[in-house]
């Protein structure tokens, strides 16, 4: 009797002490979040769409945990929790600590994103894969099924992170097709922010970045508009996004004085992070207006959420062929997800 309530003890203080490194991954990824996006900690929403996401995984997870360890004790594995745990917590440290050494990193691009950013979002991924492998294994034992236990867990964290990506790529089919209605804004004359895009050879607008200009110059005509903010960094060897955004909307008989440009930003998350602190929070600008293309919008407005930034919305007139579709939204389905979880 006494050596089963000493089990049983034991029992508890690891299940608890497991619990307790759950939770502070938990708290610590919710730091790195906001750490990434230079927030404080104390704007946390825990009703934003990638942060419940984050706590939902974490209860399964404990739940899971409990279950295994109390309801059936022929399956309880303590040094398989342990394992487990282990992996889980160092492969969130190594990631982070990636983002805190500057490895050299050639300077080549992956899905239009730099390589060190893509390897960033690979590391973060590896850890979230490694969560719902714990998840998948602590609730196939206690369901008795211990066969290929491992395999199990491999394809069921797959198939997790697939219907994650299939509810994002829905998700950006959202109500952005529609042009602007220019009557809605009323009197308001709003500050168009033109998000960056790509620049091509001989430093002309890629066809994206030309038609999110060609968008903020009918806008500004139309009186829409009072400023024009131009945004993003360039590749080696060519002008900046937002200096080739500048020369052609000049072209376009833009008032210059009126075009203000930053040059620095290399990501959706840096160009968002620019209208909140500089727009919003320096210059104490409310009307913002993002401009940028169908596909692009529904990412932005989330990371707008995350920064809890209320802004307007203008589409540009891109039109892709169905191939083009499925490619970008494939592409901003994935940035989506390791923003959801990561915001990165």
């Amino acid at each position: 009797m006494i050596n089963r309530n000493k089990h049983i003890n034991n029992k508890w203080k690891l299940v608890s002490a497991i619990i307790c490194v759950v939770i502070l991954d938990l708290l610590f990824l919710y730091y790195i979040k906001y750490k990434n996006q230079g927030l404080p900690l104390k704007d946390i929403n825990l009703f934003y769409t990638g942060n419940l996401l984050n706590l939902i995984f974490a209860l399964i997870l404990i739940t899971g945990i409990i279950f295994h360890s109390f309801c059936n004790k022929n399956v309880y594995k303590p040094k398989l929790l342990i394992l487990c745990t282990v992996l889980m917590t160092f492969s969130l440290l190594f990631a982070e600590f990636y983002t805190w050494i500057k490895i050299p990193v050639p300077d080549y691009f992956v899905l239009e994103h730099p390589l060190k950013d893509v390897l960033k979002g690979i590391l973060f991924t590896i850890y979230q894969l490694i969560v719902f492998m714990f998840i998948s294994i602590v609730w196939i034992t206690f369901l008795g099924r211990k066969e290929l236990l491992i395999l199990r867990a491999v394809i069921n964290s797959i198939i997790i992170a697939t219907f994650l990506l299939i509810i994002a790529f829905f998700h950006l089919i959202s109500d952005y097709e529609k042009k602007i209605d220019k009557n809605y804004a009323g009197n308001a004359k709003f500050v168009g922010v033109v998000m960056g895009a790509a620049v091509w050879s001989n430093n002309q607008p890629s066809p994206s970045l030309a038609l999110r200009a060609d968008m903020a110059a009918e806008l500004y005509k139309d009186g829409i508009l009072k400023k024009i903010q131009v945004t993003g960094g360039h590749a080696p060897g060519e002008l900046s996004e937002a200096e080739v955004a500048y020369n052609y909307l000049k072209s376009k008989n833009i008032d210059s004085t009126d075009i203000w440009m930053e040059k620095k930003t290399a990501s959706t998350s840096e160009q968002i992070r620019f209208i909140k602190n500089i727009l919003v929070d320096k210059k104490h600008l409310n009307n913002i207006m993002i401009i940028s293309d169908p596909y692009h919008l529904a990412r932005i407005t989330e990371i707008c959420k995350f920064y809890k930034i209320k802004a307007q919305f203008a589409r540009s007139e891109l039109n892709l062929s169905f191939d083009s579709k499925i490619y970008y939204r494939f592409r901003e389905s994935v940035a989506l997800l390791v923003f959801w979880f990561f915001a990165l």
